[in-house]
């Protein structure tokens, strides 16, 4: 769900301020949208990224916890979560399925990327949503 919001930030041109990597010169607003911004992250950037992920997945929230309880709550901050029988399972269920749902989304743009040459939002501004070219 991150990339499919990080993608649309992106390509609307929302940027962090300053810097990502002041050693090379390299701004935030020089990545350049879409797939091919992976490739102008400096190797240290892609590493930091893959350990972060890589903590995350170890550590914060192991694979091994089949319950599906991180202490992190089920949408509801700072309450606490008595949910139980069927309204827990409701909720997992609906979590898992609108991950998968954000899984094919971002798989979907990278795709029609790769396939058109344009990122997502130019193919809705040009109208090109099938790949085949403006209707």
């Amino acid at each position: 769900m991150v990339a499919v919001v990080g993608m649309l930030f992106h390509n609307a041109d929302i940027e962090f301020p300053g810097y990502l990597s002041k050693e090379m010169g390299i701004r935030f607003s020089d990545i350049p949208n879409g797939i091919h911004g992976l490739f102008s992250v400096p190797l240290a950037g892609l590493t930091q990224i893959f350990f972060f992920c890589g903590v995350c997945e170890l550590a914060i929230w192991p694979a091994t916890n089949y319950s599906g309880d991180y202490g992190c709550g089920y949408g509801r901050p700072f309450v606490p979560n008595v949910l139980e029988g069927e309204e827990l399972k409701y909720k997992l269920d609906m979590e898992i399925n609108q991950g998968r749902a954000a899984m094919m989304g971002i798989f979907g743009a990278m795709v029609g990327e790769m396939v058109t040459g344009q990122t997502l939002a130019e193919q809705v501004a040009s109208g090109n949503m099938i790949g085949y070219g403006p209707p």
